[in-house]
């Protein structure tokens, strides 16, 4: 028992100091490339030292997804191919420990490193994301171009459906707007139009309209014009137009909000779905990059820090160039926004534990 708790925590001992160095390496790396991004923008703009530090510290949680898993490959590539390259495997393998014994320590690190991974998805990366985002449009883009949506369907809760031909979120605006009215059963359905509404925090309200009375016979019984109309909408409804933040800036109970009143509203609710299904995704990918560490080192029995280094930013680019991929897959409907935000973890995951498998047998 004493000596399978010496290995271990050799095994661990060997792993942070990489680990560590491989996060303070690669942040500095990607800080150093959006510092180039914006080169340009800081000096034409004049932008304040301030405002720049701001923006570095402001990225660097959302850079956290990227660099913990990288971090750690390289650390099991580094760690155990010393430990490979010097010996030390071969010499425990003599003394009856196994090869797969040793992945355990790296293993439940990767499940703790998940965990304050999620956390770190659950509000801190949101949050950080959308003040740089904001510090980005103040001082570095002047003007930014307002987001618009063209031709949306909806409808509330009370029995109302609405067409909007614009929706312009910078100035709370609506253009050519109709609006199906069946809330009072009562009644036979009213149509309102009306060439532009503006919403509040819980209400719209028409301006130069005109209303439609239906009758029996589904003819217009009475119409007459209005310049301004207020429909009263319940508070959780107006989310569908306050889009001040992106997916990506939300926090994971205002993300998984919006995907209610999206359903309920008709809306497609595809791009917060996408977002939540990939940060649990990307939380959970640690013990995958572990396994795909372990895989790297029996197939080549090879390490270093250059070597290291090389093959995590390849494993890297090209797990998030595919999660990119498959999140634009999932946004515009060819799979489902659970298979494009898994499908990056099922691929990698497939691969290392077949390789695993594989090899550890002669281990």
């Amino acid at each position: 028992m004493t000596r399978i708790k010496t290995y271990h925590k050799y095994v661990l001992s060997e792993l942070l100091g990489p680990f560590f160095l491989g996060i303070f390496g690669f942040i500095l790396v990607m800080l150093i490339q959006i510092l180039y991004e914006f080169s340009d923008f800081i000096i034409l703009r004049r932008v304040s030292l301030e405002v720049v530090l701001k923006l570095l510290y402001y990225k660097i949680p959302s850079l956290l997804v990227f660099v913990i898993p990288v971090s750690l490959l390289f650390a099991i590539i580094f760690s155990f191919g010393r430990l490979m390259r010097d010996g030390e495997i071969f010499a425990m393998r003599c003394s009856g420990i196994y090869f797969y014994s040793l992945t355990i320590v790296p293993l439940l690190f990767s499940l703790l490193l998940s965990i304050i991974l999620w956390f770190f998805t659950y509000s801190l990366i949101p949050e950080s994301n959308f003040r740089a985002n904001k510090l980005i449009q103040k001082y570095f883009f002047l003007n930014p171009a307002p987001v618009k949506d063209e031709n949306v369907f909806f409808h509330d809760e009370e029995g109302r459906y609405y067409y909007v031909k614009k929706i312009i979120e910078k100035s709370n605006k609506m253009e050519d707007v109709l609006v199906f009215d069946t809330s009072n059963s009562d009644k036979f359905p009213v149509i309102y139009t009306a060439k532009e509404a503006i919403w509040d925090r819980d209400s719209l309200i028409l301006k130069s309209g005109i209303v439609h009375y239906l009758g029996e016979d589904s003819f217009v019984a009475w119409e007459g014009n209005f310049e301004e109309f207020k429909i009263n909408l319940p508070q959780d409804f107006m989310l569908i137009f306050y889009r001040d933040r992106t997916p990506q800036e939300m926090p994971t109970n205002e993300l998984k909000k919006r995907i209610e009143v999206c359903r309920k509203s008709g809306i497609s609710a595809r791009s917060y779905l996408v977002e939540d299904y990939l940060r649990v995704s990307q939380s959970v990918a640690l013990p995958i990059f572990a396994l795909l560490g372990f895989s790297v080192i029996l197939i080549t029995g090879r390490g270093g820090r250059l070597w290291g280094t090389a093959f995590s930013i390849i494993i890297a680019f090209f797990y998030y160039g595919f999660n990119i991929i498959a999140r634009s897959l999932g946004e515009h409907a060819i799979f489902s926004p659970f298979i494009s935000a898994w499908l990056p973890n099922i691929t990698l995951g497939s691969i290392s534990l077949g390789v695993f498998i594989w090899k550890i047998r002669k281990w």
